[in-house]
Formats: C-alpha cells, sequence, structure tokens
C-alpha cells in the first residue's frame, strides 16, 4: 500500500508506463503508454497493493506505486523524496 495521502503533489519519471483502470470491474483497461516527459500530479488512492491513481494533465492515470514520488514543499526547494 502507498505512503500517500489523497492530494499529495507527485513526481512521475520520464519512462513510466501508464493506463487506466476500470471503475466498476477493478481491472486495467485501455492501451497502455509511457511517459516521454516527467509529470507532476496529485496522488488520488490506491487501486491494490501495487497500483496507484493520480492525476495530472486533467486525466486519472493508474500507474505502479513503485513510479510515484512525493514533491516536497516549498521549505525545502520542491526536493523529491
Amino acid at each position: 500500500m502507498s505512503n500517500h495521502n489523497k492530494g499529495d503533489l507527485i513526481y512521475i519519471p520520464a519512462d513510466t508506463t501508464i493506463f487506466k483502470w476500470s471503475e466498476d470491474s477493478n481491472i486495467p483497461v485501455g492501451p497502455t503508454r509511457t511517459l516521454d516527459i516527467p509529470k507532476r500530479g496529485l496522488f488520488i488512492s490506491d487501486v491494490s497493493d501495487y497500483y496507484s491513481r493520480v492525476i495530472f494533465d486533467g486525466e486519472s492515470w493508474t500507474l505502479k506505486e513503485t513510479d510515484i514520488f512525493e514533491l516536497k514543499g516549498g521549505e525545502d526547494g520542491g526536493k523529491i523524496s
């Protein structure tokens, strides 16, 4: 399970595979996509022990929990942890 809380600002590295997750049957749906550039987004929720849902560029996506990094606040310059 995730160490992140709903609404946490997160960093997603380039080359991360993302996909859509079915709301009703708890399975991946549609094609996958690999990010060309890193993204910043918001953590939404866990969907399983290994996958989490995030939002960036106005869309909800699912990705491996290990591909999500928390962005720290302004007091430490927005460093990644």
